[in-house]
């Protein structure tokens, strides 16, 4: 503070007035709406990165490719490292929202409770009990 009036008195300037910063509205929050807001801001974000990289990389590669300087290359390089850094955090992202819902990539492929089951068990199994039968399906 002592630094400011120091500054005042230096360039002849009439002391500021101590204003009150505003207060801000409180923000009533949704946990669930609050996670998918955010999901789809960092999502929007990353897929824009990716496309202004793509298109900045194509130009980059044309400096390059024109200017044969190596540093050039260098940057294109940089930026093509940085473009795959983006594009495995965007799969993060679905990796780590996937994780906060509580539903993995494992239990992706995982049957839930199935109803009307007309037989439940092996291939073997089926083939034995048809066997057993010797009963011949037509297929006429």
């Amino acid at each position: 503070m002592k630094k400011i009036e120091e500054l005042e008195k230096l360039f002849n300037l009439t002391p500021s007035e101590k204003t009150e910063e505003p207060k801000l509205p409180a923000i009533i929050s949704n946990k669930v709406d609050d996670t998918e807001d955010d999901y789809q801001l960092a999502r929007r974000t990353l897929r824009n990165l990716i496309y202004k990289g793509d298109s900045t990389l194509d130009e980059m590669i044309n400096l390059a490719k024109n200017s044969e300087h190596p540093r050039t290359y260098e940057v294109a390089g940089q930026l093509i490292k940085t473009m795959s850094d983006v594009a495995k955090d965007l799969i993060g992202l679905q990796k780590q929202v996937r994780e906060l819902d509580g539903t993995s990539a494992d239990n992706a492929g995982h049957i839930g409770t199935q109803n009307n089951i007309v037989f439940a068990g092996t291939t073997s199994d089926l083939l034995k009990l048809l066997k057993k039968d010797d009963k011949t399906i037509d297929s006429e």
